[in-house]
């Protein structure tokens, strides 16, 4: 659970160490340098350096130290007190690790002693416990920096795999426990993986950066025993071979297996969204959360985020045409779908409208699939769905139409042009909006982070944009809009 970290040394790594060097001091120095303070330490089996040096003359360097697996604690600790110093002497300020590895347990020294001999009592705890395989106790760092002034958040962690003869939740609660009866380690937090990788649970709020968009401003909503109820609710079977992953943050549930093509065969996608759809309705039942994210379930060609009861929008997915569609993403209150062709649209989005379920939805979303060089996006509310089509139906037939969002709500239809429009297709994108029924109003705008509208007229009216107080480059394209509209 460590970002920054450079490793240069092949094979497993059981300790390590990563010094930060200056001047023209490069890798090899500095781990003769730590070869030398570990000279004459009983217990060591093996030390590797190794490191990366670079133009301007600083390196890092790292060492690896394993211990022999039944060395004694007085013995090991005297190792850790060994190292100790050099960490708070040679290390600084800056986050380096050293770790010690005894048999199936890592361990980290830090530069305060009493930090350490807590690593220490909890490293000998966790070794003695038939609940656990292995055990790895280490400093992280998650968050973003979001300037050189600010640094990411960090603390400390202890990662655990069960026994054979135990399982992937009972070990993360048994580490919990052990944890919690030693004061010193209550900011430590309690991770655990299952021997075959596919499920984990954490305590940490970072989670996994790949899985969460913006951990340091995510909601947190789910406690420990949110937690362990989500993971128990995902069965074996329906999980097969994917991976479930429960943070504080919710739970993600992935069921989507390596290809070398990257496709899967349909049978394989059709009984991957079965579990899919399975675990969803498990979690949603489980959860005591109520309206909340809870997390997502992924399969292939399809997202399911967990916020309720997903039949509605299951029932209306199910009314397009499924040769037609690519993708899918539901929520208890929005579809989305993405169609092989954008001559699919208009039929997906008439498809949609005809459910019985869709009037129980807040959005729907339709596109071309992602593939397809236009870049167009469509999403309504259900009660303006027939205003969509319209528009949609001369967008999709017009070829020169590119990057075009087009937005259908009850008061308006927002058309967004990306940096592909250009002034003669946007001539054509004045045509496709004014395919919508008379009095609708349209507001244009580009896609730019703080919008701003260019022009916004009404069909069957004459054009009203008032284009002199904006920029230049929006100013060109509101008198386009302007003349396209009075023609």
């Amino acid at each position: 659970m460590r970002s920054g970290l450079r490793r240069c040394v092949t094979g497993s790594l059981v300790a390590v160490v990563v010094l930060a060097g200056a001047g023209c001091a490069d890798s090899a120095e500095l781990g003769q340098r730590f070869e030398s303070l570990m000279e004459g330490v009983d217990g060591i089996v093996e030390i590797e350096t190794g490191g990366i040096d670079y133009p301007l003359g600083s390196a890092t360097a790292e060492a690896t130290v394993v211990v022999e697996s039944d060395l004694g604690d007085d013995d090991l600790a005297a190792v850790a007190e060994r190292i100790r110093p050099f960490v708070a002497r040679e290390v600084g300020d800056e986050w380096q690790y050293v770790d010690v590895r005894r048999g199936a347990v890592t361990f980290e020294v830090l530069a305060d002693e009493a930090d350490t001999a807590a690593q220490l009592d909890l490293a000998h705890r966790v070794a003695d416990d038939p609940v656990f395989a292995e055990a790895s106790l280490g400093t992280h760092e998650f968050g973003a920096t979001t300037s050189d002034s600010e640094s990411p958040r960090r603390g400390f962690g202890i990662t655990v795999v069960p026994s054979a003869s135990s399982d992937v939740l009972t070990a993360w609660q048994r580490a919990r426990a052990l944890r919690d009866a030693e004061p010193q380690l209550a900011e430590v937090d309690v991770s655990a993986w299952s021997q075959d990788s596919r499920r984990f649970i954490t305590e940490n709020v970072s989670g996994f950066p790949s899985a969460l968009d913006d951990p340091a401003t995510s909601d947190v909503v789910l406690d420990a025993a949110d937690q362990a109820d989500l993971l128990a609710a995902v069965g074996d079977d329906d999980l097969g071979a994917g991976r479930v992953l429960v943070l504080p943050e919710g739970i993600r549930v992935d069921l989507k297996q390596p290809t070398v093509t990257g496709q899967q065969p349909p049978d394989e996608v059709a009984e991957a969204s079965g579990r899919a759809e399975r675990i969803a309705s498990a979690l949603a039942a489980t959860s005591g959360v109520s309206g909340t994210t809870i997390g997502t379930v992924s399969s292939p060609d399809e997202s399911r985020e967990v916020d309720g009861d997903l039949s509605d929008a299951e029932s209306v997915v199910d009314a397009v045409d499924s040769d037609a569609v690519t993708y899918s993403a539901i929520s208890a209150r929005s579809v989305e779908v993405r169609t092989v062709r954008p001559d699919q649209v208009v039929p997906a989005l008439r498809a949609i409208g005809g459910s019985a379920d869709v009037s129980r939805l807040d959005v729907v979303r339709v596109s071309p699939d992602r593939s397809d060089p236009r870049g167009l996006a469509f999403s309504s509310d259900p009660a303006t769905l027939d205003v969509l089509v319209s528009v949609a139906d001369a967008v999709t037939a017009s070829p020169r139409i590119e990057g075009v969002s087009v937005a259908s709500t009850e008061a308006r239809v927002d058309v967004v042009l990306g940096d592909a429009v250009t002034e003669g297709s946007l001539d054509d994108v004045v045509a496709a909006v004014q395919a919508a029924p008379r009095g609708t109003v349209v507001a244009f705008r580009r896609d730019v982070r703080e919008p701003v509208d260019l022009a916004v007229e009404t069909v069957g009216d004459e054009a009203v944009a008032d284009c002199s107080a904006l920029e230049t480059d929006d100013q060109r394209l509101c008198e386009v809009v302007r003349a396209a509209w009075a023609e």
